[in-house]
């Protein structure tokens, strides 16, 4: 049984910046991540003091109204030299992640998900008696981790020409890479 787990987080910024950033590389907002082959990463998520690491799958951008969307799949990989088992204990999430932009400059990071629990049927009650609030703990903090590092990649972009513009309604693309 898949479960439904959905979060948003304000953002403070130029919607501007904020959506160019987020329409571009995700390697350069997703928390703690590298390269993994042409379309992976390898990110790091966390629950309290514990942190794993994913593989995640991070889709194009596409837009729905005022919303940015860029689809958000990940599963737990076992650490090198780490011989626990834990890894089989944590869910994948398959999900979509959005940035909200609305008409008076407010901006809100969204995300809206599904997991299953691993473990069948012991472990659908264990997330029922608890563990969901665990996945949501994680999610929400992810969420804060990748607004954090979306804050700072608009400030790397905003040049401060874009301050007045509202984003445009033409298609989504990644923005140009200037030299360095």
């Amino acid at each position: 049984m898949s479960r439904t787990i959905r979060s948003f987080l304000p953002l403070v910024g130029d919607p501007v910046s904020l959506a160019t950033a987020f329409d571009g590389d995700p390697m350069r907002w997703l928390p703690g991540a590298r390269r993994d082959g042409p379309d992976g990463y390898v990110m790091a998520v966390r629950a309290g003091s514990l942190t794993r690491s994913v593989r995640a799958q991070v889709g194009n951008p596409w837009r729905a109204g005022a919303t940015r969307w860029r689809s958000l799949r990940w599963d737990p990989v076992a650490e090198d030299g780490d011989p626990t088992t834990i890894d089989r204990l944590l869910p994948g999430l398959d999900g979509e992640l959005g940035l909200h932009l609305e008409a008076g400059g407010r901006v809100t990071l969204l995300l809206d998900a599904r997991y299953r629990p691993p473990g069948g049927t012991l472990g659908v009650a264990a997330d029922s008696m608890g563990l969901h609030r665990v996945a949501l703990a994680t999610v929400e903090r992810c969420l804060e981790d990748i607004a954090a590092r979306l804050a700072a990649e608009a400030l790397l972009l905003d040049d401060g020409s874009s301050l007045h513009d509202a984003p445009s309604d033409r298609p989504v693309t990644s923005p140009p890479v200037a030299p360095v």
